[in-house]
C-alpha cells in the first residue's frame, strides 16, 4: 500500500523526507484470493488473509474501502466500514490504519491491539511502533517494531522502519544489518536504499554511499540532501 508521508516535528528536528517509512496504511495483507469454477465464470467466494471465506461481493467492497485509504480518503473509508459492519480481521486492520491516519490515536492503538495476538499481529505492532513514533515515544515504537519483525521476518517495510529507528538511536550495526535484509527482501525500495546511504554517510563511507545510491537510482538531489544531513548541516526533517 502507498505510504503517507506524517506532518508532525519530531522533538528538535524534522525527520528527512524520503528517509521515514514509518506512515501510511500497513502494507503486510496481501489482496485477498478469488476461489471460482474457472473458465471465465464469476467468482464465488473470497479468501481472507486470515483464512476465512466470504463472498466475492464483500471481498469488492473491502476492495473498495483500501482503495479509499490508498487514495488518502481515510474518513471516507471508516465511514464505509461503519455502514458495513464487517467482522473479519482485514477490515479491522483497515480501521486502525485509518484511524491512525486522522490522528485518532488512541482508539487505532485499541483496535490494533484485539489483533495483536492473531494472524495480522505483525501489522497491529507495526501500526502501534507507528503510533508510537509520532508521540515521540522511540523506545516503545523500538519494542513495538522488533514485535513486529519477529511476528513477519520477511517484511521488507518493517524491517526498513526498524533499521531506521536503530539508526535513530545510535546503533549503526543492527540498523545496517535490518536495511541490507530489507533491500534483499525487496519491496521496500528507495527508502531502505536512501536510509542506507545515509547510514553509511554517517560512518564517513561517502563512496560506498554514494555507488549504493547509483546502484538503487536514490535521487541525486536526496544524495546532495543527505550528504548534507550527515555533516551535520541542516536537521532532519519529514513532510
Amino acid at each position: 500500500m502507498t505510504r503517507r508521508t506524517m506532518r508532525r516535528k519530531w522533538r528538535n528536528g524534522l525527520i528527512p523526507l524520503a528517509l521515514l517509512a514509518l506512515t501510511g496504511c500497513a502494507g503486510g495483507v496481501e489482496p485477498m484470493a478469488m476461489v471460482g469454477l474457472g473458465g471465465g465464470e464469476e467468482a464465488k467466494d473470497v479468501t481472507g488473509p486470515c483464512g476465512e471465506h466470504y463472498s466475492a461481493d464483500i471481498g469488492l467492497r473491502l476492495d473498495m474501502i483500501r482503495q479509499q485509504m490508498e487514495q488518502g480518503r481515510s474518513r471516507s473509508a471508516l465511514a464505509h466500514l461503519d455502514e458495513s459492519g464487517f467482522d473479519y480481521a482485514e477490515a479491522a486492520l483497515m480501521r486502525g490504519d485509518a484511524l491512525r491516519d486522522v490522528g485518532r490515536r488512541d482508539e487505532s492503538d485499541a483496535v490494533y491491539e484485539t489483533l495483536a495476538g492473531g494472524c495480522l499481529a505483525a501489522d497491529a505492532f507495526h501500526g502501534m511502533a507507528r503510533n508510537a513514533v509520532v508521540r515521540g515515544d522511540r523506545q516503545q515504537a523500538l519494542v513495538l517494531m522488533r514485535q513486529a519483525r519477529d511476528a513477519r521476518p520477511t517484511d521488507a517495510d518493517i524491517r526498513n522502519d526498524l533499521g531506521y529507528l536503530l539508526m535513530l538511536e545510535g546503533e549503526p550495526q543492527q540498523a545496517r544489518e535490518e536495511l541490507l535484509t530489507a533491500l534483499e527482501l525487496g519491496g521496500a525500495g528507495q527508502r531502505a536504499a536512501s536510509n542506507l546511504v545515509m547510514l553509511m554517510m554517517q560512518q564517513g563511507r561517502v563512496v560506498e554511499a554514494e555507488r549504493l545510491a547509483r546502484r538503487y537510482d536514490v535521487d541525486d538531489e536526496l544524495v546532495a540532501r543527505l550528504r548534507r544531513l550527515s555533516s551535520g548541516g541542516a536537521g532532519p526533517e519529514h513532510g
